[in-house]
């Protein structure tokens, strides 16, 4: 069972799940944005890296060229493959600088996104998941048999105190006293943390 039995409890839960599934969405978005904006910091290194590649392959095909020409080919064909080795480290700076972009667009992503989704994870996720797993439990162990005498010391144990003494000034002395009254008392209260009815005693 997902939801309560009892209506103002079933409506906090609907609000909470409705709105801990538009957080989870705003924040995935948020983090989604974050990465987008700063891989465009990576332009700089596509620019850097195409300047440098066109660099290298223009000036190697000028050395390829004028390094054909009698007597004096030799000697240009030094300075000029230097040059286009220069371009081949820019087009490289560029590439690296990319890598780094990507490095921090990501890293950057998954931080905007990994503490918020944890915050929600313990105020949101764990707290349903208990309710739905006791609530499972208690259905359970109800269809099993268990009796509102056995809830009824469950929640003495359980219970706050204030709860307690509205049920009975002393629940103890009544369950012993085996009143009838305040044990379906006592076990509704039980019972409802579980968002049961306590028809289900029935």
């Amino acid at each position: 069972m997902l939801y309560s039995q009892y209506p103002a409890a079933r409506t906090r839960q609907i609000i909470a799940d409705a709105l801990g599934v538009l957080t989870t969405i705003v924040v995935i978005t948020i983090g989604l944005a974050v990465t987008a904006a700063i891989r465009t910091l990576g332009q700089f290194g596509r620019d850097l890296e195409s300047a440098g590649e066109g660099f290298q392959e223009g000036l190697g095909e000028a050395a390829e060229n004028l390094g054909d020409v009698p007597l004096i080919g030799d000697g240009i064909r030094v300075p000029l493959d230097a040059a286009a080795s220069a371009g081949g480290a820019v087009a490289e700076a560029g590439r690296g600088q990319q890598q780094f972009v990507e490095l921090v667009a990501v890293g950057a992503g998954w931080a905007v996104v990994l503490f918020p989704l944890l915050v929600l994870a313990l105020v949101w996720v764990w707290p349903r998941t208990r309710f739905v797993r006791r609530s499972a439990t208690m259905r359970r162990l109800l269809e099993s048999g268990m009796t509102g005498d056995t809830l009824a010391v469950r929640a003495m144990a359980r219970a706050p105190l204030a709860e307690l003494a509205r049920v009975h000034p002393d629940p103890g002395a009544a369950w012993r006293a085996q009143d009838a009254e305040a044990i379906s008392a006592l076990a509704a209260l039980e019972l409802r943390r579980s968002g049961i009815r306590p028809q289900r005693l029935a």
